[in-house]
């Protein structure tokens, strides 16, 4: 913050009066999980690049599809998975236990151990699922110290209670659980979340005539709204922030500016790379002159041509 306040002080004073719950999960009241933003408003606009230029019915319906196919191949994906815990989250606690070889456990109390490492030290309660490193419980998930004291207890076979089980001690509720510290995370790191999440179909839209219409609704009549449309194409792209640098962009297909290799009719160049050359014979002509720089529509003398 120091090194951003002498650089941008007036980026340091707005980050200031938002607040650290906006940037820092440390400071969110709420969890996170891992995720500080899932940024979901530019991900379906990703998604919808090309059908939002369609009729509003024909967007619906192509959202419809989209969820549809994403809700049944993520279920699908739940339901082959080999373990309790996700395959995302499974990755993560396998990144956590390559730092095995690297830390020393000692007990300290009740289900209370000291982790070090590097001359540096951890307090694990595997009770409160709760570690000094903070990241046991901002994500909920197993840190690498919890992990290698997890592990403590199971090598040497101690006798301990966790979760409120009085008959089981700590080995056998790990052996149970096929050693996938399934008891260290919470649900929402589990597969029986993910499949419940997606269980629910999105069933497709049936033809309007077989639709059960109540009577009020069917007498009723729905006129165009009172609009006027506006004069030339409809706008593809978003408007421009002030504060944004505007760059020409070339297309890849003839290295012309103005255009983009989706509208260019433009012949495919030979010769690929950074210092290419646009040869004469595949530049845009005219179709009156046969002279580049300019089309049919702009031809200077046209009026005189044509008569």
């Amino acid at each position: 913050m120091e090194e951003l306040r002498n650089l941008y002080p007036n980026a340091y004073d707005y980050v200031i009066d938002v607040g650290p719950y906006k940037y820092s999960r440390v400071h969110y009241p709420d969890r996170r999980y891992r995720v500080m933003t899932i940024n979901a408003t530019e991900c379906i606009n990703s998604c919808l690049k090309f059908a939002r230029q369609s009729s509003m019915l024909t967007l619906v319906e192509f959202i419809r599809n989209m969820l549809q196919r994403w809700f049944h191949d993520r279920y699908r994906a739940a339901q082959v998975m080999h373990h309790q815990l996700t395959e995302e989250t499974r990755l993560v606690i396998l990144k956590f236990m390559e730092k095995y070889n690297f830390m020393t456990v000692n007990p300290v109390g009740w289900n209370i151990f000291s982790v070090k490492r590097f001359g540096k030290q951890w307090t694990v309660d595997l009770t409160r699922k709760t570690c000094t490193c903070n990241k046991f419980q901002l994500d909920h998930l197993p840190c690498s110290h919890s992990l290698v004291a997890a592990r403590y207890i199971i090598h040497f076979s101690v006798r301990l209670i966790l979760l409120k089980r009085e008959s089981h001690c700590f080995y056998c509720f790990y052996r149970d659980r096929n050693m996938d510290f399934t008891f260290l995370s919470v649900d929402y790191y589990k597969r029986k979340t993910l499949t419940d999440m997606y269980s629910v179909p999105i069933m497709p839209v049936e033809h309007p005539s077989t639709w059960i219409m109540p009577s009020d609704i069917a007498e009723r009549v729905v006129l165009n709204p009172i609009s006027r449309r506006q004069a030339c194409r409809p706008k593809v792209g978003r408007n421009i922030s002030s504060s944004e640098m505007t760059t020409t962009q070339n297309c890849r297909r003839c290295g012309q500016p103005g255009q983009n290799s989706r509208r260019c009719s433009n012949p495919t160049l030979i010769n690929e790379g950074p210092n290419r050359v646009v040869p004469e014979e595949y530049k845009h002509k005219c179709s009156i002159c046969h002279t580049v720089g300019h089309n049919r529509q702009t031809y200077p003398t046209r009026d005189s041509t044509v008569e």
